[in-house]
C-alpha cells in the first residue's frame, strides 16, 4: 500500500514544455541546461577587471521554499567586496517561482530531478573553474536538495561534487505542534490527487510564519514577484521525505561543514539543529554558528551583516580547513 502510495506522488505530470535549443547540458550567459534538456536562470557574483584573480573557491547557492537566486545577491555583492577569490553562481530552483515553465511552478515529478539539476550545474561551472574548491550552500528547501544529493550519491557508489558543504537555516524535523494527522492526511490525499495544491498558509493553521524579525510570509508574497501561492501536494510532500532523510543525510557527509542557523526559526528548533549538528560524525571539519535572535532568513534578518561575514570568514579559510583531517565532535 505504502509503496503505492509513494508512486502516484511522483505520477509524471503533463507539462508545456519550453522549447529548447539545446538538447546538452550547457552553461550559458544567464541560463543553464540540464540533463533533460530543460533550461533554467543563474547569476553569477564574481570579482571583474584588471585586478580581478582567478577564483579559488566556487559557492553553488540553492534558494529556499518560495526564493529565488536573487537571495544570495547580499552575500554575493559582499563576497566581491570582501574577498574576490570567492565567486557565487545560483540558479532558480526546477518548480520554483522564476521556473521558465509556469505550469511547473510549485510542482515537482520526483525529488531526482532537483538532484539531477545541481550535479549538473556543479559539473558545468567545474568545468569553467577547474582548479577550484566547489561549495554546496543551501538554505531551507536548498538546503534539503544537496544534503539529499549528497547522501544519495554516496550510496550509489558515486563520488559527491562538492569539497564542502555550507547550510543555513536547516529543515531537520516537523515541528513538534504540527498535527500529525496533517502530515498523513496530505500524503494519502496525495497518492490521489497529487496535483491538487495547498497554501502554505492552510498549512500553519492560519498562524503568522515570521520570516524575519520585521515581516512575515504573507507580507514577503505581497512583494515577491516569484512567489506560488500554491504548492502541489507532489512537492509537499516530496519535501516532508527529503526532511525526514536530513539526519541521516548528515551521516554520510565527508568534507568540511557549516551549519547556521537562528534561535527564532519559525520551522525548526534550535535544540533539533543541534542533534543534526551532531551527525556530522564523518566530517574532516565542522562548525555550527547560532544566533538566538534570528529568524530563518537569516540574510535578511536583524544580523544579517554579521551572518553574512561569518560565512565569509569560514569560505576564506577553506583552503586550509580541507587539509585538516581531524575529526571534530
Amino acid at each position: 500500500m505504502m509503496a503505492a502510495t509513494l508512486a502516484s506522488c511522483h505520477l509524471s505530470p503533463r507539462y508545456t514544455l519550453v522549447n529548447h535549443v539545446y538538447d546538452k547540458p550547457r552553461l550559458g550567459e544567464k541560463t543553464f541546461t540540464t540533463t533533460d534538456s530543460q533550461s533554467f536562470p543563474y547569476r553569477k557574483f564574481i570579482a571583474k577587471g584588471p585586478d580581478a584573480t582567478t577564483p579559488e573557491t566556487i559557492v553553488i547557492a540553492l534558494h529556499g521554499f518560495c526564493g529565488a537566486s536573487i537571495d544570495y545577491e547580499n552575500l554575493g555583492k559582499w563576497l566581491i567586496k570582501e574577498h574576490p577569490a570567492i565567486a557565487l553562481y545560483a540558479y532558480d530552483i526546477r518548480g520554483q517561482g522564476l521556473d521558465p515553465v509556469r505550469e511547473r511552478r510549485g510542482d515537482i515529478d520526483h525529488p531526482q530531478n532537483w538532484f539531477n539539476d545541481l550535479n549538473t550545474f556543479t559539473a558545468l561551472v567545474r568545468k569553467e573553474h577547474p582548479r577550484a574548491n566547489i561549495v554546496w550552500q543551501g538554505e531551507s528547501m536548498g538546503a534539503l536538495i544537496l544534503s539529499n544529493t549528497y547522501r544519495n550519491d554516496t550510496e550509489q557508489g558515486k563520488r559527491p561534487a562538492c569539497d564542502a558543504i555550507v547550510i543555513t537555516s536547516p529543515v531537520v524535523g516537523i515541528r513538534g505542534d504540527f498535527p500529525v494527522w496533517k502530515k498523513e492526511a496530505a500524503r494519502m490525499i496525495a497518492a490521489v490527487f497529487p496535483a491538487a495544491r495547498l497554501s502554505l498558509d492552510t498549512l500553519s493553521g492560519g498562524q503568522k510564519v515570521q520570516m524575519t524579525a520585521t515581516s512575515t510570509h504573507s507580507e514577503q508574497s505581497e512583494t515577491n514577484s516569484w512567489h506560488i501561492e500554491r504548492h502541489t501536494l507532489r512537492l509537499l510532500v516530496s519535501l516532508n521525505d527529503l526532511i525526514d532523510q536530513m539526519k541521516a543525510s548528515a551521516a554520510t557527509f565527508r568534507v568540511p561543514t557549516l551549519i547556521v542557523h537562528g534561535g527564532k526559526d519559525y520551522f525548526t528548533d534550535s535544540n533539533d539543529v543541534f542533534s543534526y549538528y551532531q551527525q556530522l560524525s564523518q566530517t574532516p571539519e565542522k562548525k555550527r554558528l547560532f544566533y538566538p535572535e534570528a529568524h530563518h532568513l537569516l540574510m535578511y534578518d536583524v544580523q544579517k551583516d554579521l551572518v553574512i561575514q561569518d560565512i565569509g570568514i569560514w569560505l576564506a579559510d577553506l583552503p586550509k580547513n580541507r587539509k585538516t583531517t581531524k575529526v571534530q565532535r
